[in-house]
């Protein structure tokens, strides 16, 4: 009795992507976890995150590019960031626009692939807030710097969801 051959061209390209994305958060939330476990500096360990997450934000800016999405306005800056980190981080983004205007988004997020990651592994989201905001600050600079984010609630913190608002810088 012989073995199939499997190769990647077998898998749906939807299915190589969840899989992909779902790794890589979960690599990425156990790091953390790891890293505060063997180095009593959470300050430090916050420091080195926000980093690495802030170049990842910026990259947000060279993937919207490649894929002409628009970035003119907090309408299509708000649409870019969504696609890219749903490219990034996989599937399980739940966000409703609450206020939409060219000068300015707000949205309530009630899912996110990150903090399902942290739930999978069963660590704590210490330091994710931070990690969160400087990938998306960056990439929302990256995509036009007319524009900055904001958040005001934070599910990673206890919140019921996330409530951030893009605007224009005045």
């Amino acid at each position: 009795m012989g073995f199939a051959m499997v190769s990647i061209k077998d898998i749906p390209p939807e299915m190589r992507w969840e899989i992909a994305t779902r790794s890589a958060n979960l690599v990425s939330v156990a790091q953390d976890a790891l890293l505060r476990e063997a180095f009593d500096d959470d300050e430090k360990i916050d420091e080195i995150e926000q980093r690495i997450w802030a170049d990842g934000g910026r990259a947000v800016r060279d993937i919207a590019t490649a894929l002409g999405l628009p970035s003119c306005n907090a309408v299509e800056i708000d649409e870019a960031l969504g696609v890219v980190s749903a490219i990034l981080l996989g599937p399980g983004f739940d966000v409703e626009t609450t206020e939409s205007s060219e000068s300015r988004v707000t949205g309530r997020m009630t899912g996110c692939p990150m903090l399902n990651a942290h739930r999978e592994l069963g660590v704590p989201t210490a330091g994710t807030h931070l990690h969160c905001l400087a990938f998306c600050e960056n990439g929302v600079q990256g995509l036009n710097p007319e524009f900055t984010m904001r958040y005001f609630s934070r599910m990673c913190t206890g919140d019921p969801y996330c409530e951030y608002s893009i605007e224009l810088v005045r």
